[in-house]
């Protein structure tokens, strides 16, 4: 067999490089101290190690998330611990503005300072974090939340949304709280009904907070207003009160109907069938309903037209009569609305403390009351914390010292009271749920971190190198390279060109 020296040279040309091919491979190895760089290194290996950096990868991300999401919180708690505060020493103050002995000058300094409170509320409401984003505005975050309007009330121009924060495989948490939860969708009153006096009450008494003192009896009842009205079978006679309520039928209007007064005296009222009051009879009460009148709207309570005309022109309140029965709208009914009257509780003789009691619901009246005075347990509805302070300052503002003044300033002041309680009862659920974000975080922290030095230590056992092990084999190789490039020079000497 001839063999050229062009074979040889070739041979020992394919020699050299593929032990310096092993050996930069080696040195790109020990460079980056991984086993494990390419598929072709252990394809077996490969796919659990890209599957490990990947889980490692998102476990940080969710740590990044998480550490968002508890600054976000941090900033909402500390903005809420604020808000507790301030109301604090609102309702302070309205506790002692409640003492008969303060005259209107330490009443007006009250009044200044909840309307300074007032401002700095809404100073909070309107808080930013460290990205000049509104806190408590939803997803609105470049939109101021909490804004006055030309009527000096706070409108909310946020939304209801909330930034959620992926923390874990299927974990999210809230980062924020719109400002509506907290700040305006209050129950006014104590939840259930708002009581006040008609400001027209010629008399001294204050009614008492409703409450529902039997759940059962009251089942279908909570959803009507009631009056209780204060009358004299006789004029001079010791006053009677008697309760009555009105429910809405179908109601497309905006109109808000009061009944302010009953003059069981007036000479129409016994031409009302006492069995369309008794909610039990078939007529089932007494109706309401609206009937257009050349641009004029007339009321119609019991097939009687109550005068005068309701005016839908008219912006402010009015005060239409039939019979005995004085109601005030506010706002404007449309036609196709009904309602109706009914009567829970007959003339009884009123005593000043004295309990009452009707439909499972329960309150108290105190103090002197005259002929025509009224009282109405009102639904409760919702209600922003700054109108509520707004109307205590207006309440502390009522002139005069006699005792329908005094009595006026009591309940506006006690239903304030509620209203302010509810919000903190708000601001501290809300508190509460921040908290447990914030530990919910904190956990899902650890629980990552956790896994992630698992994953790591796998890692590491599949990819990282055995740097002893290496260096050898890299010094073997190299001896090796070295051998062969010295076989090399040694195959290119032989010729028979030098033995002549």
């Amino acid at each position: 067999m001839r063999i050229s020296t062009q074979v040889f040279y070739q041979r020992n040309t394919e020699s050299v490089m593929s032990q310096q091919t092993k050996l930069s491979q080696q040195n790109l190895h020990l460079s980056t101290q991984k086993r494990v760089i390419t598929g072709a290194d252990d394809p077996v290996a490969i796919a659990t190690i890209q599957r490990l950096k990947q889980d490692i990868s998102l476990g940080e991300q969710y740590i990044k998330n998480g550490e968002m999401a508890e600054t976000s919180n941090s900033l909402e708690d500390t903005a809420l611990s604020q808000v507790t505060n301030i109301l604090q020493r609102v309702r302070e103050l309205m506790v002692s503005a409640g003492n008969d002995t303060y005259n209107q000058e330490n009443r007006e300094a009250i009044a200044q300072e909840l309307d300074n409170l007032r401002d700095e509320l809404i100073g909070v409401a309107n808080s930013k974090d460290g990205n000049s984003q509104y806190i408590f505005s939803g997803f609105q975050v470049d939109t101021q939340p909490f804004q006055e309007n030309e009527f000096a009330s706070i409108d909310y121009h946020g939304d209801s949304g909330s930034r959620d924060y992926k923390v874990g495989t299927g974990v999210f948490v809230g980062g924020n709280t719109p400002g509506s939860t907290i700040f305006t969708d209050i129950p006014e009153g104590n939840g259930t009904f708002v009581s006040s006096g008609n400001p027209l009450n010629g008399g001294s008494g204050v009614i008492d907070a409703a409450s529902v003192i039997d759940s059962k009896a009251s089942k279908g009842f909570l959803q009507e207003d009631y009056t209780i009205a204060i009358s004299e079978a006789t004029p001079g006679a010791d006053p009677d009160y008697s309760v009555y309520g009105l429910k809405a039928g179908t109601v497309t209007g905006d109109a808000k109907i009061t009944l302010q007064s009953v003059d069981v005296n007036n000479a129409g009222f016994a031409g009302f069938d006492p069995a369309k009051f008794d909610p039990a009879a078939a007529s089932n009460g007494l109706d309401i309903s609206f009937i257009a009148n050349a641009g004029l709207i007339d009321v119609s309570i019991g097939g009687v037209i109550a005068s005068p005309s309701f005016d839908p022109a008219n912006t402010e309140a009015q005060t239409v009569s039939v019979n005995g029965f004085s109601f005030e709208i506010d706002g404007i009914p449309d036609l196709t609305d009904t309602y109706k009257i009914n009567k829970y509780v007959e003339p009884t003789p009123y005593q000043e403390g004295q309990s009452i009691e009707f439909n499972g619901i329960k309150t108290e009246l105190k103090g002197e009351v005259e002929n025509l005075d009224s009282f109405t347990l009102r639904q409760s509805d919702t209600k922003d914390i700054f109108a509520t302070i707004k109307d205590a300052i207006d309440t502390l503002r009522i002139p005069g010292e006699d005792s329908v003044a005094r009595s006026q300033r009591e309940m506006g002041l006690n239903m304030a009271r509620h209203q302010i309680d509810n919000t903190m009862s708000s601001v501290s659920n809300v508190r509460t749920a921040v908290g447990a974000r914030i530990r919910t975080i904190e956990n899902q922290r650890e629980s990552t971190l956790d896994f992630n030095l698992s994953s790591q230590k796998t890692l590491s056992n599949l990819e990282d190198l055995d740097m002893a092990a290496a260096i050898s084999e890299f010094q073997q190789q190299m001896s090796l390279l070295e051998i062969t490039q010295q076989t090399f020079v040694k195959m290119q000497g032989l010729s028979l060109f030098k033995l002549l």
